[in-house]
């Protein structure tokens, strides 16, 4: 991974084209980034716990400082979010949940490796190629899905998402045995490309959809930069909340697998409900925007 990020850091001054300079830089939200990093500890601690009590008190915690977090955020001048993430009737906020809900399933990825090895006896290498099952779906479905443009189309291709997502981890807790055949293993990677589908054919037009809430084009670049902040912040916290929940299904490896997958599909599937709110309120910004511009026309 380190030679992999020298070669893009290398090859990044001969790619990306030379911006113009300013004196000004960007204040950097140190309370907020320190308070998401804390928060994420908290659940990483709170997943190698093995007391329940210990365990519990780490996760209210976490919750504690994400509630922090947002309350900083709201009445900070220096955000990690624009401002429009917490102004009353703006649609950001539910599409950057509903980007956070698809990239928190991700975290699946990190122990399907070890549950290929300990349920079905794959060795490493070929356990690791089944844990890409959910990039492999997202990377595919991504291309094809980033073409539509019809309204109706991209708001259901939003909703969809987490249903497929939700839908792929319900399937493939159903279908894990211990002691299985390979060609019972097969199938698990069908079933994961499923999951990981429901992220390509939604992600890129929550993007959009992120990149447009904004009016103002300052508010709008941070609206483009939050994106990449919205998946590694939940890439990490759903990583730790993975451990969480494949503890509480120890010791046996079946029971943790089912905890994860059972406990993801639930969590997930709130982006069903994140994406409507976000089609329900975005409408009434569309439709405000269009009014706006027949005036301008008409004046």
């Amino acid at each position: 991974m380190a030679g992999v990020a020298a070669v893009c850091g290398a090859a990044v001054p001969r790619v990306l084209p030379r911006g113009e300079r300013s004196g000004a830089a960007a204040p950097v939200p140190v309370v907020s980034l320190v308070l998401v990093m804390a928060a994420t500890a908290a659940v990483s601690v709170a997943g190698v716990l093995h007391d329940i009590v210990a365990r519990a008190a780490g996760l209210a915690v976490a919750l504690l400082l994400v509630v922090g977090f947002v309350a900083h955020e709201r009445r900070s001048e220096r955000r990690v979010f624009p401002g429009a993430a917490y102004r009353a009737g703006s649609a950001l906020k539910w599409v950057y949940l509903t980007l956070g809900l698809l990239a928190f399933g991700v975290a699946v990825e990190s122990f399907v490796p070890l549950f290929g090895q300990r349920l079905a006896g794959l060795p490493p290498l070929v356990a690791g190629f089944f844990g890409a099952a959910v990039s492999l779906g997202w990377s595919l479905t991504q291309i094809g899905s980033s073409s539509a443009v019809r309204e109706r189309t991209v708001r259901r291709l939003r909703t969809l998402g987490p249903v497929l997502l939700a839908l792929g981890f319900l399937v493939q807790g159903l279908l894990l045995r211990e002691n299985v055949p390979i060609w019972w293993v097969v199938i698990w990677v069908p079933v994961l490309c499923v999951a990981g589908s429901g992220i390509g054919i939604a992600y890129p037009h929550l993007s959009v959809a992120a990149m447009a809430a904004a009016a103002d084009p300052a508010e709008g670049r941070q609206a483009a930069a939050a994106i990449a902040t919205v998946t590694t912040m939940s890439t990490a916290f759903g990583t730790a909340v993975a451990g969480v929940l494949v503890g509480l299904g120890g010791p046996s490896t079946l029971g943790s697998a089912r905890w994860l997958l059972f406990g993801f599909a639930v969590l997930c599937a709130i982006g069903i409900f994140t994406a409507r709110a976000a089609d329900r309120t975005s409408r009434p910004e569309r439709s405000a925007a269009a009014d706006r511009s027949s005036v301008t026309q008409g004046s």
